[in-house]
């Protein structure tokens, strides 16, 4: 929905230079109005992407009438009805009708009690002058990024990182880095920069204005749903989870510019299709990518939908050069190399969605917490090969089936590296000081016993939180707010207390997603195998016009990478991989990201005109 920065130190007054540089960096996210408060002490810039209550009286830092309180908001409050109706019961009385001043009267009725009845995704900064403070807060699952510096008694939060470098120069996290390289994400707190924070979903910055001193404390953490009950049929279950899904889908369709759909051709985009259909008789458009003769090319399938649902279907043909062409774009919004290739497909959907809205719905999250992966499927013999390594530690595999797993696993957390499908040892050969150390995968995953709760915590708290900030980063990209159903706090209470064996009884993926489907979607597209956006990646890296433009700098000796690596090895790799051979090389996908995310943090702030802001506390 929109963007913003706030800074604070005690009585500093910050430079209108610095606040127009931020409102630069952030004008992609809202380009429909921007605003500014700035006052000794405190600035918050910010920019809108107006969604609910487009008008001018909608915009934002929001105040109220006393000046008392200033809000900044980035996200969508889904259930924002119902509490406007309760605080108008209480006396509240509004001048708007979308969510943002439910949100200022909310704080103000409810103080931080407001957040624990919020339903929807949010990063927020609200700022109470009588009491000397301000809260930051960003929603439970972190559909919406928060990013928080701290230097001496500055504070400053921002929903990019790229603000916050106009503060400190970035640097590179070689703990990040290591989990990036291995994982494709740095979860947790990590932010990919030195110095600066991932701010925790379901988490609370209480900023003491007058000290500059900032606490954190937890208000909501997601991991406290999984729960699992027994005795349920699955009937029963089919009938709670659809039922669950079916009001998520309703929820998210609120917009007042309309919405479009992101449609892949797997179960998790077109369920959403079919919900959403059933919730609405407008037309409904939807985009997708086309690969052309690509063997996983999923068109077949997404035109089987669109016809079914009756939908106005635009596909993007997309060639290894246009990949190519947009990366470096991709790589500059993602701020870290990209977690998944995908990224860059869905940053083009939405150049192009965005002509028809600036809203549009994903389906992401299903797989999280329904067992989409194959490691739902084969869990037992992931348990099995965990055991054997635990059972004979030192053993040196060799790095050949049926041992690789075993391998992969020995001495390490085997519902962490579940999620690992490529062997990680030629990464770590490559880089022998960015082997990654356990960190916030590994303090999910011991909170339980259970593997499958386990293989759960871990992707719903580090692998969930990589695909929605990519959600955020490509679609604010474009200006388009994306809005995942299958994320959404109500549904996982619901889905995270189902019975294991209903969930993920292993031998099949998403089997109880695959029932609520039945009734909505071709039993043909439901059963096949899961895709999940392959790429011809060995295909464009051999192309010198498509990925294999960037093999050069990976292999440059000057090239950013090569600081990190075994002397001389990402020369002789690239080498390798043009003689024809592909078995056991680190990804090369990774160290393209990788360099080129590197050589961005070099750029200097960008100096391009933006509208100016309009300076004040009201947003009227």
């Amino acid at each position: 929905m929109c963007g913003f920065a706030a800074l604070f130190e005690p009585a500093r007054p910050f430079d209108p230079d610095l606040l127009a540089g931020m409102n630069r960096d952030l004008f992609h996210r809202g380009p429909d109005s921007g605003g500014q408060t700035s006052e000794p002490g405190l600035a918050l810039v910010f920019r809108r992407l107006a969604i609910m209550d487009p008008r001018a009286e909608a915009d934002q830092p929001m105040s109220d009438e006393e000046g008392r309180y200033t809000l900044v908001f980035n996200g969508e409050i889904y259930n924002y009805r119902d509490l406007r109706t309760e605080l108008e019961a209480q006396g509240q009385r509004f001048r708007t009708t979308g969510d943002t001043e439910v949100l200022l009267r909310g704080f103000m009725q409810w103080g931080k009690n407001l957040f624990g009845r919020l339903e929807g995704m949010y990063a927020l900064v609200v700022v109470d002058r009588r009491e000397q403070r301000a809260v930051a807060a960003r929603d439970p699952f972190g559909i919406k990024p928060l990013y928080l510096l701290r230097r001496g008694k500055l504070v400053a939060l921002a929903s990019e990182m790229r603000p916050l470098h106009r503060l400190e120069p970035p640097r590179p996290d070689p703990a990040a880095l290591a989990e990036l390289l291995t994982f494709g994400w740095a979860a947790g707190r990590l932010s990919n920069i030195g110095g600066i924070d991932r701010v925790p979903g379901g988490t609370l910055v209480d900023i003491d204005l007058a000290s500059g001193e900032a606490r954190e404390s937890r208000f909501c953490d997601p991991l406290d749903t999984i729960a699992p009950e027994r005795g349920m049929s699955r009937e029963d279950a089919a009938d709670l989870a659809g039922d669950a899904l079916r009001r998520s889908v309703r929820d998210h369709l609120m917009s007042d510019v309309g919405f479009t759909l992101q449609l892949s051709g797997g179960v998790d985009s077109s369920l959403i299709a079919a919900l959403a259909r059933t919730e609405t008789d407008r037309e409904l458009r939807a985009f997708g990518i086309d690969l052309g003769a690509y063997k996983h090319n999923e068109a077949p399938y997404r035109r089987m939908v669109a016809e079914r649902c009756r939908l106005d279907l635009e596909e993007i043909r997309l060639t290894g050069t246009d990949y190519a062409d947009a990366l470096p774009r991709a790589v500059r919004h993602m701020e870290g190399p990209l977690p998944h290739g995908g990224c860059v497909l869905l940053m083009l959907l939405c150049d192009r969605s965005r002509e028809s809205s600036r809203v549009t719905l994903t389906g992401e999250g299903a797989d999280e917490f329904f067992g989409g992966y194959e490691r739902y499927a084969t869990w037992p013999k992931i348990r099995w090969q965990a055991r054997i390594a635990r059972m004979m530690p030192g053993v040196p595999w060799p790095a050949v089936p049926p041992f690789l797993g075993v391998r992969r696993l020995a001495g390490r957390d085997a519902a962490v590296y579940a999620g690992v499908t490529r062997d990680p040892f030629p990464m770590w050969q490559l880089f022998p000081a960015l082997v990654p150390r356990p960190g916030a995968r590994e303090a999910a995953s011991t909170r339980f016993r259970d593997f499958r709760d386990r293989l759960f915590a871990v992707d719903q708290s580090a692998y969930l939180e990589s695909l929605l900030v990519r959600q955020d980063k490509m679609s604010m990209a474009a200006s388009v707010e994306a809005r995942v159903p299958f994320t959404h706090l109500p549904l996982a209470r619901v889905v995270n207390r189902l019975p294991r064996e209903i969930r993920a009884p292993g031998g099949q993926t998403k089997p109880l997603l695959k029932r609520i489907a039945e009734p909505l979607l071709p039993r043909e597209l439901i059963m096949r195998r899961k895709i999940g956006l392959l790429l011809p990646y060995d295909e464009w890296l051999a192309d010198h016009r498509a990925l294999g433009r960037y093999l050069d700098d990976v292999a440059a000796p000057d090239g950013r990478l090569a600081q990190y690596a075994a002397p001389g090895r990402l020369r002789q790799l690239v080498e390798t991989f043009r003689r024809g051979v592909r078995r056991d090389l680190p990804a090369l996908t990774y160290l393209i990201n990788a360099e080129l995310w590197l050589r961005s943090l070099e750029e200097p702030p960008r100096k391009a005109a933006a509208p100016a802001l309009a300076v004040g506390g009201t947003g009227a």
